[in-house]
């Protein structure tokens, strides 16, 4: 079930950060208007409660920012900006800026920190962001990513902003005041920008055999209006996540059409390890690494790779037949359970 829309509002930041494709020179981002016509789009849907404004830097989209949030506010839904905390220049103006984010009805905020982001912001005016946010008791998450040589890790973070920051956890629950000093520590992805120049013995390597729970789950927007039926990691020119351009198309269509491709699906379903595995079994001179640091990393291997690409139109339709049972499968078991509740119930 899609329960939310992701806008990366813009290309456009003050940063420039490795295996990030955003920048200073990027061009202006989504038009407002439309903008707000795809979180009507969303909202009819029924399913979705949260808008997300990331980027790129969002608040450089100045007033446009907060007439977003204010739409998406005012119709119920939940809402999130993702930025890196660039306009904490004082703590005057950060305070400032906060009170009016929430006068907008923005619901909770990400602030992204790290020694990539660090080296284009001084880490002063994140601390200043973040502490606004916490003594405004604004619902407050540190996206906060790291290698094994990373200087700026939790405990740096704990001692320079002052707060004991809590470790986010997926599924467990937290009392208001914990919710204001979250962090979430995670691997840098060397996807994307300079990926070539990563020293892929500093990274932290995770888990990365199971299957994907973002793509066909989470609405991403580009800022061009394109649709993006994942998280947007794996962002190289490919036919799965090149999608259809919104300007033109419907968002229930978009999604629909996401929903019926055979590759998405099957990393939807088994994730790309078992993709990984497929080709492995029908051309043995394909090698991978032993190793990954986390799926996204796998999956762009498998996406943009062109020998694995070759393998997979080769067997394509034995792939579609496994991917079809696959589903066929799991919605069968679902209508079942689904059966079987309502005489539980009865």
């Amino acid at each position: 079930m899609i329960s939310s829309i992701c806008f990366l509002t813009t290309y456009r930041c003050n940063a420039k950060c490795d295996f990030c494709e955003c920048g200073p020179k990027a061009e202006k981002g989504m038009d407002i208007d439309e903008m707000i016509r795809l979180v009507d789009e969303a909202y009819d849907l029924g399913t979705v409660g949260l808008v997300v404004f990331s980027g790129g830097e969002p608040t450089l989209l100045g007033d446009d920012l907060f007439r977003g949030i204010a739409h998406a506010s005012a119709k119920g839904m939940l809402t999130r900006v993702v930025t890196n905390g660039m306009w904490g220049i004082t703590p005057a103006k950060a305070h400032a800026f906060v009170d009016r984010l929430m006068a907008s009805g923005l619901s909770e905020i990400n602030i992204s920190v790290d020694d990539l982001h660090q080296r284009w912001i001084p880490i002063e005016r994140t601390k200043n962001a973040f502490l606004a946010c916490y003594k405004r008791r604004l619902k407050c998450l540190i996206a906060h990513k790291m290698n094994k040589s990373s200087k700026i890790t939790p405990n740096y973070l704990r001692e320079y902003f002052g707060v004991d920051l809590v470790p986010h956890v997926h599924g467990r629950e937290y009392t208001a005041e914990e919710q204001c000093r979250l962090i979430s520590t995670g691997s840098i992805i060397p996807v994307g920008r300079n990926e070539e120049l990563a020293d892929l013995d500093d990274h932290i390597y995770g888990s990365w055999r199971q299957s994907c729970g973002s793509v066909l789950r989470d609405i991403i927007v580009g800022a061009q209006g394109n649709f993006l039926p994942c998280c947007g990691i794996v962002t190289k020119n490919t036919p799965e996540l090149t999608r259809e351009n919104l300007h033109e198309t419907r968002l229930i269509d978009a999604i629909d059409n996401a929903n019926r491709d055979v590759m998405l699906n099957w990393i939807a379903l088994e994730g790309p390890a078992a993709i990984a595995d497929f080709v492995k079994s029908k051309d043995p001179s394909v090698h991978f690494a032993d190793e990954y640091v986390g799926i996204c990393h796998i999956c762009n291997e498998v996406l943009t790779r062109p020998d694995v690409r070759r393998v997979l139109a080769t067997h394509m339709d034995e792939i579609t037949e496994r991917v079809s049972l696959h589903r066929a499968f799991l919605e069968r078991a679902r209508d079942d359970k689904a059966v079987a509740s309502m005489y539980i119930r009865g």
